[in-house]
């Protein structure tokens, strides 16, 4: 037997937070990551266990932080 998909909703909310633009990724209504400026690149944050990856871009980090949710979800 197949395996039915599973719709999840992904949202992104875009804030500002000390000057800085922050993508707040959200499934549901849930917050489980952000992707941060840093100077010329980007730090995308896991809210679980504060977990930080330095990216070349705020899609690379929107990615990683679906990743590692994904990865690490129980």
């Amino acid at each position: 037997m197949a395996k039915k998909d599973k719709k999840i909703e992904v949202s992104v909310k875009d804030i500002e937070r000390q000057n800085q633009p922050v993508q707040q990724i959200f499934i549901g209504e849930r917050l489980i990551g952000e992707v941060v400026t840093d100077n010329d690149r980007f730090k995308a944050l896991l809210t679980a266990d504060q977990s930080e990856f330095f990216v070349h871009s705020q899609e690379e980090g929107l990615e990683m932080v679906l990743q590692q949710y994904h990865l690490h979800q129980h």
